[in-house]
């Protein structure tokens, strides 16, 4: 696996590399993951441009394609598939209850943010919108000879739930795409110490705020089992919600993405 570090971009990686259960491995150049391409500096710019993308897949809302647009290279056709009606940081805004604006669903309880984050990942799961958004994603990828990077707004949640789909899916093991998953609590950690330094001397901040603030931005096993339960309890597996639910031909999309 490549990883990437741009200046504000740390979480990138392709995806190639990564070894099936039956020996194979993932073609390099093809896939990459990460998060929204914001801000990037000139060098960063062409560092992407260097990816010869053809497809940018941005599972990010409406609202969060619309008022932080990301750096487009010419002539790579972007997709705005929302996952969820609104973000996970959207739907926290709609939780604030004081006039300053302090997250006091984040100061009240320590669970807070984990549990958000589990009821999110069982929504992509559960949800039109999130199956629509992932049966989309297999869709553009499988077109040929797409290079295709998909992002979301920090390149964890709904970006890192579409790796695992399509990394099970090839034949990665489950513990290895859980891997993949979680790498980007190593990738994200210098931003998630800068935030929390960012907070710690304001009024409201306590142990509660700080406890959800790092379930928030962290990957947990926790997080990927909710959607997984899910998959198993409606659809007998997550190879069956790939194969049926999704409509995704596995035997075509291994011959697309695997070496020989």
């Amino acid at each position: 696996m490549k990883t990437y570090e741009l200046s504000k971009q740390k979480n990138i990686r392709d995806l190639g590399g990564m070894a099936t259960k039956d020996g194979h491995h993932i073609k390099y150049g093809k896939l990459i993951r990460g998060g929204a391409l914001l801000k990037l500096s000139e060098e960063d710019q062409k560092a992407i441009d260097e990816l010869h993308l053809t497809d940018i897949i941005d599972f990010r809302s409406s609202s969060e394609y619309l008022s932080l647009p990301t750096y487009q290279p010419s002539g790579v056709r972007t997709h705005n598939i929302p996952v969820l009606k609104m973000s996970t940081n959207e739907e926290a805004q709609k939780r604030v209850k004081s006039a300053d604006g302090n997250l006091l669903w984040f100061l009240e309880d320590q669970t807070s943010g984990f549990e958000h984050l589990r009821k999110v990942y069982r929504e992509f799961v559960t949800t039109d919108e999130g199956k629509s958004a992932f049966r989309k994603f297999f869709e553009i990828i499988m077109q040929p000879d797409a290079v295709t990077y998909f992002h979301c707004s920090q390149g964890k949640d709904r970006t890192g739930f579409a790796a695992y789909l399509f990394e099970i899916a090839v034949g990665v093991s489950e513990e290895d795409a859980m891997e993949d998953y979680l790498f980007s609590n190593i990738a994200m950690e210098k931003r998630a110490e800068a935030l929390l330094r960012s907070v710690e001397y304001r009024p409201f901040y306590n142990e509660e705020y700080k406890k959800n603030l790092v379930d928030v931005f962290s990957t947990k096993v926790e997080y990927m089992k909710s959607a997984v339960d899910a998959m198993n309890e409606f659809y007998g597996g997550t190879k069956n919600f790939i194969e049926h639910e999704l409509g995704v031909n596995i035997a075509t999309l291994r011959e697309r993405f695997l070496e020989k």
